[in-house]
C-alpha cells in the first residue's frame, strides 16, 4: 500500500563515501562539471581546469532573485530487480536524495504491492492478507523494516546517523482489480461523474483525463487511473519490461499473455495491468506536517488544545472581515469584536496558524530537543506576541502514517461505486425498512416524539429514475435538482442501506474487489 519514496540523507559531507556506494561502473554520461560531489579535486581552482566524471547527469539551475547557479547531480542505478533506482546529489543544501517505487525496487513493478505475500514468510492468516484495513495497519513495521534494508545493501559499511535519514515524501496506493478491461473502465467512466468532496464547482484542480482523474493542490497529488493504460505508454513499464528481457536474453517479466489450444494458461502483467484502477495519492511534505500539525503536535499540551479553540473563536471573525472587505461591506463592528478578544486569544490565534501551517521534516530519529518542541506548545513559543521558534525535525510515526491512511481511505471511498440492486429488490429494501419503522412506533409511548416516518415507494423508485442517466453531482449541476434536495435523496437512500454513489442501471453488473482476495488469487 505503499509506493514512491522520497528518501533523503541529510549532512551529506559528514558520509563521503555514501556517493562513491552509489557510484556504478558503465552508468550514467559524461558530463563537463565544475563541482563533482564524486571527486571534490576534479577542478584547479587557480586554473579552473575542468574534468569529466562519467557517472552523473548533469542540470544546472539558476536563480534570478539571487543570481546564484546551482548544480544538481543526477543518475540512476540498475537494482536487482531490473528496476532503475534514480538519486540526485545537491552539494549546496548537502544531502542526497532517493525518489523510487518501493514495490518496483522490490519486484521490478508496481503490479505488485507493498503487501505481505503467500509466497513470502510472514505470521499472518489468509484471512488477515485479504484485509485493506489490516495491510494498512501493517505498513508502518514493514515500510521501516524496507528502509533498515536498503540502507544496509546500499551503505552497508557506512555508519549513517537516522537523525540524518528523512523522508520527504510517500504515496499511498491500491490497486482495485476488476473481471475484465471493460469492466474497469466503465467503472472509470461513472467515477468521473463524481464531484470530488471538499472541492468547490469551480474548482480547476480536478482533471479527468480519457483513462484517469486527477486532483490536486498545493499540498497532494491524488488520482485514479486505469493502469493498463499507463503500463503500455510509450516510456511506460512495458517497454522497461521487454527491453531487460531482450538485455537479459530470457522472458524474465511476463509481460503477454500465454495461451495454450485458445486457452489463456498464464495471465501476463499487460492483461492483469488492464484489470487494475489505481487509488493513489502522493503525500508532499507540506501535507505530512500539516497533518502531524493538526492530529499530533502537543496533542497532550493544555496550551496547545487552548490555542486550537482560540484559533477557531478568533478565526470566524478574522475571516468575515475578509469576507466583508472582498464584498465591500462594512466591516466596523467585525473589527471591535476582534479588539475585544482579550491578548491571549490574539497570541493563540496567531501562533496555532502559523505552526499549523510551517513544514518541518520527518526523521527516522531526533534529538532530545526537537522531542521536547513537539510535545509542547510553551517549547517553541519565543515570546508574547505570538512569535516561536519551529521545531526542526519531528519523528516519522506509526501515528502519522495512520493519518495519511485515513485520508487516502476516505478518498478511495469517496469514489466507490456500488451496482445497484433491481426495482424489485429494493422494493424489498422499502417494506423492510417501513417494517422496523412500524415495529420502532409500536413499542414508544403515546405523544412521542421521536416517532420514525416511513418512505415511500414511489419517492424511491423516482429517486432511482434520475440515477439511471446521472449523477446526484450532475443532476445539481444541471439544476434538475437542488443542492438540498440532493441531500434529501441521499439520506433516503441511506436508510434503506444504499449509498449515493450507486449504479442504478439493473443491466450493469461490475464484478470488482474491495479488498486484497482478488490480488492474492491472482498470485496463487
Amino acid at each position: 500500500m505503499v509506493d514512491t519514496i522520497v528518501l533523503r540523507i541529510n549532512n551529506l559531507h559528514q558520509y563521503p563515501k555514501i556517493l562513491e556506494a552509489l557510484r556504478k561502473e558503465n552508468q550514467g554520461q559524461y558530463s563537463y562539471v565544475k563541482d563533482s560531489p564524486h571527486d571534490q579535486e576534479v577542478v584547479d581552482i587557480e586554473t579552473g581546469e575542468i574534468c569529466k566524471d562519467r557517472f552523473l547527469q548533469i542540470k544546472q539551475v539558476h536563480y534570478a532573485d539571487t543570481g546564484k547557479t546551482f548544480t544538481s547531480y543526477r543518475n540512476r542505478v540498475l537494482t536487482p530487480s531490473y528496476y532503475y533506482l534514480v538519486y540526485s546529489v545537491r552539494v549546496d543544501r548537502d544531502y542526497v536524495e532517493m525518489n523510487f517505487s518501493i514495490p518496483k525496487y522490490i519486484y521490478g513493478t508496481n503490479i505488485m504491492q507493498f503487501v505481505p505475500h503467500n509466497f513470502e514468510e510472514h505470521p499472518y492468516s489468509n484471512e488477515d492478507l485479504d484485509s485493506l484495513e489490516f495491510n494498512a495497519d501493517i505498513t508502518y513495521e514493514r515500510l521501516m523494516v524496507f528502509i533498515d534494508n536498503f540502507m544496509n545493501h546500499w551503505f552497508k559499511d557506512i555508519e549513517i546517523d537516522k537523525e540524518d535519514i528523512e523522508i520527504n515524501g510517500l504515496d499511498l496506493c491500491y490497486n482495485q482489480y476488476f473481471k475484465s478491461t471493460e469492466d474497469s473502465l466503465k467503472y472509470l467512466d461513472y467515477q468521473k461523474r463524481i464531484k470530488k468532496k471538499y472541492l468547490k464547482k469551480t474548482t480547476k484542480n480536478k482533471v479527468d483525463w480519457e483513462t484517469s482523474i486527477f486532483l490536486s493542490n498545493a499540498r497532494y497529488a491524488a488520482k485514479i487511473y486505469h493502469k493498463g493504460s499507463e503500463y503500455a505508454k510509450p516510456k511506460g513499464d512495458r517497454q522497461h519490461h521487454l527491453a531487460m528481457n531482450k538485455k537479459l536474453g530470457k522472458e524474465h517479466f511476463e509481460v503477454e499473455s500465454k495461451y495454450e489450444e485458445g486457452v489463456m494458461v498464464r495471465e501476463g502483467l499487460e492483461d492483469t495491468a488492464n484489470r487494475i484502477l489505481r487509488y493513489e495519492i502522493s503525500f508532499k511534505k507540506s501535507y505530512i506536517s500539516y497533518l502531524f500539525k493538526k492530529y499530533l503536535f502537543a496533542r497532550d499540551c493544555t496550551a496547545w488544545q487552548q490555542a486550537q479553540k482560540d484559533y477557531k473563536e478568533v478565526n470566524r471573525v478574522v475571516k468575515k472581515i475578509r469576507e466583508n472587505r472582498i464584498k465591500g461591506l462594512s466591516i466596523y463592528h467585525l473589527e471591535k469584536q476582534y479588539r475585544n478578544f482579550s491578548p491571549e486569544k490574539r497570541v493563540y490565534h496567531k501562533a496555532y496558524s502559523k505552526i499549523l501551517n510551517r513544514s518541518n521534516t520527518f526523521r527516522l530519529a531526533i534529538t532530545e530537543t526537537d522531542r521536547r518542541e513537539n510535545e509542547s506548545l510553551n517549547a517553541c513559543l519565543r515570546d508574547n506576541k505570538g512569535n516561536f521558534e519551529p521545531p526542526k525535525a519531528a519523528l516519522f510515526t506509526k501515528e502519522l502514517l495512520n493519518e495519511m491512511f485515513k485520508v487516502f481511505l476516505n478518498f478511495k471511498e469517496e469514489f466507490r461505486i456500488s451496482s445497484m440492486d433491481k426495482f424489485t429488490d429494493t422494493t424489498k429494501r422499502v417494506i423492510a425498512y417501513n417494517s422496523d419503522v412500524e415495529k420502532y412506533n409500536k413499542n414508544l409511548p403515546k405523544g412521542s416524539k421521536e416517532r420514525k416516518t416511513r418512505i415511500s415507494e414511489t419517492y424511491i423508485n423516482g429517486i432511482l429514475m434520475l440515477l439511471q442517466t446521472h449523477s446526484f453531482d450532475e443532476l445539481v449541476r444541471l439544476k434538475i435538482i437542488s443542492a438540498r434536495t440532493k441531500y434529501n435523496y441521499i439520506k433516503a437512500l441511506d436508510k434503506i442501506g444504499l449509498s449515493k454513489n450507486h449504479l442504478a442501471v439493473d443491466s450493469v453488473e461490475i464484478e470488482k474487489s474491495e479488498d486484497f482476495a482478488e490480488y492474492h488469487e491472482m498470485l496463487n
